[in-house]
């Protein structure tokens, strides 16, 4: 008969694996059976003398005994600082990131709708505020069904931006209950944790992609957008054609000095060239004022189209717009 030894390491691991997730809440000793101890005196020992009768004037008064509570032992959740000069905290209600307004194409309460749209979360979003149905927690050691109706907001206020998550209702087993401080501090940072990580990742993917993209030559044509403004129109999809007009409006004098993925547009600051430059590819020089200048890309599915204007939202036409948009075209096609 084969006998099976098993080392204490191994032992302790399989004690741990079949722990419940009620072992994992409470301690092992919750000091009530120490609450069931009486201390009992000796009888006093006279020696003859006759001792005072009792006297209940300064007895203790007789208190009901309180069960003992239970103490979630667990870990705090807090909320991370993950983002670029934010700060994170719980307010004692609601836990928030606050972060620069520039980011607010990441971190926006658009992309959180499209996150708890990709994990089956159904919600009801109106003025800056979204309001889920019943959702999972996600964590593996809550004891019953554990299910949170959350509220995400997003606030601007003096160039900074923050996402907020706070509990509209929380229960268990279908039983609704109030949590406690310590029970929104947790599922709350939670949440806000995992929605930023999300994002996170999903740009930094983004921007991976972006990098790693081959520079190939782009087909372009003049044309007009559905508005009747001259734009360019580029034979690339949305990703492709951000990145390669990024350095081709640097290289015809157009400085980016901020920018919008998301929304497609960059904010641009023009020097103009020496008419040498503008020689290079093939054009005249546009009689364009040096100033603050904008740029909008349309994402027309395997295609896209670009439109720059200017400090007045007024599209560039003309000469100007046959300059710019040629010198791009010769630009691109390489």
């Amino acid at each position: 008969m084969k006998k099976w030894l098993l080392s204490t390491p191994i032992l302790m691991t399989l004690v741990a694996c079949s722990a419940s997730n009620e072992s994992k809440q409470q301690a092992n000793d919750n000091f009530e059976k120490y609450a069931e101890q009486q201390v009992v005196f000796a009888p006093l020992a006279s020696g003859g003398v006759n001792l005072p009768a009792q006297d209940n004037t300064y007895a203790l008064p007789q208190l009901n005994k309180q069960a003992h509570q239970k103490v979630d032992i667990r870990p705090p959740s807090t909320p991370i600082a993950v983002i670029n000069n934010s700060i994170a905290q719980f307010d004692g209600e609601r836990s928030l990131i606050v972060y620069p307004s520039s980011k607010e194409a990441v971190y926006s309460l658009n992309q959180v709708a499209r996150l708890l749209k990709e994990q089956g979360i159904t919600y009801q979003y109106q003025d800056n505020r979204i309001e889920t149905s019943w959702a999972a927690t996600g964590r593996a050691d809550d004891i019953g069904d554990t299910q949170i109706r959350y509220l995400i907001e997003q606030v601007q206020y003096q160039g900074a931006s923050a996402l907020v998550v706070s509990i509209l209702q929380m229960k268990r087993d279908n039983i609704i209950f109030t949590p406690t401080v310590a029970q929104k501090q947790r599922y709350t940072s939670d949440r806000l944790n995992q929605l930023i990580g999300e994002l996170n990742t999903a740009y930094r993917k983004q921007q991976s992609e972006l990098n790693s993209t081959a520079v190939t030559p782009i087909q372009t044509q003049l044309t007009t957008d559905i508005n009747g403004r001259a734009a360019l129109a580029l034979n690339a999809p949305f990703n492709q054609a951000w990145q390669r007009l990024r350095e081709a409006l640097n290289q015809v004098g157009f400085e980016t000095t901020s920018e919008n993925p998301g929304r497609g547009y960059r904010e641009l600051k023009y020097s103009p060239l020496e008419k040498t430059e503008w020689a290079r590819f093939g054009v005249a020089a546009p009689e364009l004022e040096k100033g603050e200048y904008a740029m909008q890309l349309s994402d027309l599915g395997r295609q896209s189209a670009v439109v720059i204007s200017d400090e007045d939202g007024n599209a560039l036409s003309g000469n100007q717009a046959q300059s710019i948009y040629q010198a791009l075209q010769a630009i691109l096609a390489k």
